[in-house]
């Protein structure tokens, strides 16, 4: 009987982000801990998950994401590169190893990196040029 209990449980966790009403961290947080309140768990069970430490990097990836989309940090690091290095495409590219190692310590994976830099490589042609155009598929087109 616990078992179904706490099916149901995440059930509704998984609900409530799918209909918008917590986004996904916070509905997981949540969902463990009413586990817990109701006794379904014990803390120890409920949180074992986040003695890993590549669960939290991932956790912390998306924090920091989800941080540098919302407050416009990737588009204001973009208008920045330009302004700096913006007189040649060669210059542009260096930039962004630049910003690539200089943000390397504070964004030990690479996947998150990529997610920064992917933001604001995005930003920086669009100020001065026309929009960025991908193929039909919607990816990028080999060439």
């Amino acid at each position: 009987m616990p078992a179904w209990r706490l099916f149901a449980l995440f059930v509704a966790a998984i609900f409530s982000v799918i209909v918008g009403a917590f986004p996904i961290l916070t509905a997981s947080v949540l969902a463990a801990a009413a586990a817990v309140l109701s006794g379904l768990l014990t803390p120890a069970q409920a949180y074992a998950g986040f003695a890993n430490s590549t669960i939290l990097l991932i956790v912390m990836a998306f924090l920091v994401a989800r941080a540098v989309v919302k407050c416009g940090l990737g588009q204001r690091l973009g208008h920045l590169v330009v302004s700096l290095f913006g007189k040649s495409t060669l210059g542009l590219s260096y930039s962004i190893f630049l910003v690539d190692g200089i943000i390397a310590p504070a964004f030990p994976s690479n996947t998150a990196r990529g997610g920064v830099l992917y933001r604001s490589s995005l930003a920086s042609p669009k100020p001065g040029g026309p929009p960025l155009r991908t193929p039909a598929g919607g990816g990028w087109a080999a060439t």
